[in-house]
């Protein structure tokens, strides 16, 4: 049985808002125009940017991986120049061969196992069809298809997998009123995920540079950031002129959760959590050393500070004017009360540091008390601004398209943004940028105490600003 705190952290945001549907590409959108709390972005090509030059942005996606052949991205990923492909040889001097569309640290310094992976899969595969099991069997016995938690507390379990099953639907259902589908839902993308995985490993070919399905969790991420938004169909990424750094440095993502497996290790210290951490802080100083100018980092660890190698790699990336965009996390709770999360502004040393990094919240699409989406993470002082993150559209494996919420989706929304603003304003540093996001925020009474700008990121309003 999957343990229930893994799995709301998944599924809450669907039912974000009543669980009312939205359009895809709603971050886009504009809250007077289209009745969406989004970030005014289509309406700011229109009206603000129609005709201005602009130059080519890179932005780095440092997660589990990207599809660089997805038929909506492959227009916008970032070949390195100096690299020859497939020639076997390291034709720019950097230290590292063939990376021509960004490089994996996760496997190549962390020594990702595959064989031990491979061997997990199948239990994997064996636990989501047995909790499938499990609750359509009691649904049979209720003789209902989707009960109410009243519904759940007068049964009477008759196994101790019954009234596992039972415990989870009622903790579940207090939450959240379409849990029991939500979770049929999740159940079987468990499974196609993991079939997805034995089946890729199994060709024993693998691509270890984009991470094959660690890679879904990343590809999402970077169509937010930059899906073409020239070719007429899938989804319109927020940025325009940009062109995406896939690294990966982080493992196999849990589809029960957003964003990736937390590495938590028992000591910071420990062999694994040293050379993990690496991967991490070399991710970063490969991509500010081949010209990212924005790094997105959807993902967080549970340390009780930022380790030294990663502090460094973040002063790094600060000395050579590079922004760092980073979520908050999906646990529902008072950063300002947290000292256990990394990587985290509030751990880095000086203003000049915090001033290039944002730390971002989700927002869902209505302008009602549920603005701050139920899962996000918040903190008056810790965490900057807030944006789109529940139910946004956008790129997964295979050419394919999927909803998914978090703020590891609401961060490349902001990234976007951010690169927008560096391609029309290359002049402007990355403190400048930060600076300029921060004052054009809308506001909402609901996050005034959930965030220093308190509000939501708004494109209109940031060009504006700069304009004047």
């Amino acid at each position: 049985m999957m343990i229930i705190a893994n799995l709301l952290l998944a599924v809450n945001s669907a039912f974000a808002q009543n669980g009312q549907k939205v359009k895809a590409n709603w971050q886009n959108l504009d809250l007077k125009t289209d009745s969406v709390f989004g970030i005014s972005m289509e309406k700011t090509y229109a009206e603000l940017l129609k005709g201005k030059k602009a130059v080519p942005v890179i932005v780095a996606v440092i997660d589990g991986g990207v599809d660089i052949n997805h038929e909506d991205l492959k227009s916008v990923i970032w070949t390195n120049p100096k690299e020859i492909p497939g020639n076997g040889k390291d034709d720019d001097g950097n230290g590292f061969v063939d990376d021509v569309h960004g490089w994996n640290f996760y496997s190549a310094m962390a020594g990702e196992d595959i064989n031990a992976e491979m061997l997990s899969i199948p239990d994997k595969i064996k636990n989501a069809n047995a909790d499938q099991k499990i609750l359509d069997q009691l649904l049979q016995k209720m003789g209902k298809s989707d009960p109410t938690i009243d519904d759940f507390k007068k049964y009477v379990p008759s196994s101790a997998e019954d009234f596992k099953m039972q415990t989870t639907m009622v903790a579940g259902l207090k939450l959240f009123p379409d849990f029991v589908s939500k979770w049929k839902v999740r159940l079987k993308r468990s499974i196609d995920f993991h079939n997805m995985q034995l089946a890729y490993y199994e060709k024993k070919d693998y691509d270890l540079i984009t991470g094959g399905p660690s890679s879904i969790h990343g590809t999402h991420v970077a169509g937010i950031i930059a899906a073409d938004r020239n070719n007429n169909f899938g989804i319109k990424g927020v940025a325009d002129y940009v062109k995406i750094m896939a690294i990966r440095a982080i493992g196999t993502p849990d589809p029960f959760k957003d964003g990736m497996e937390p590495v938590n290790y028992s000591a910071i210290d420990s062999d694994e959590a040293v050379k993990k951490n690496k991967a991490i802080a070399d991710a970063i100083r490969y991509a500010v050393d081949n010209g990212a100018k924005i790094i997105n980092m959807s993902f967080d660890q549970g340390w009780f500070q930022t380790p030294a190698t990663i502090s460094k790699a973040i002063e790094y990336a600060v000395s050579k004017d590079v922004l760092i965009i980073h979520a908050s996390g999906n646990d529902g709770l008072n950063l300002d009360k947290r000292i256990d999360i990394f990587p985290d502004r509030g751990t880095l040393e000086g203003k000049a540091l915090a001033a290039s990094w944002i730390e971002v919240s989700a927002s869902g699409w209505k302008s009602d008390g549920k603005l701050a989406a139920v899962f996000s993470n918040y903190g008056k002082n810790s965490v900057d601004v807030y944006a789109p993150g529940v139910d946004i559209t956008s790129t997964v494996l295979r050419s394919g398209y999927d909803v998914n919420s978090g703020t590891s989706m609401a961060a490349p929304v902001v990234a976007g943004l951010a690169a927008v603003i560096r391609e029309y304003y290359p002049k402007l540093t990355a403190a400048q940028v930060k600076e300029v996001i921060m004052k054009s925020v809308v506001k909402a009474d609901v996050l005034k105490d959930k965030c220093v700008s308190g509000g939501v990121v708004n494109a209109y309003n940031a060009f504006s600003c700069i304009d004047k």
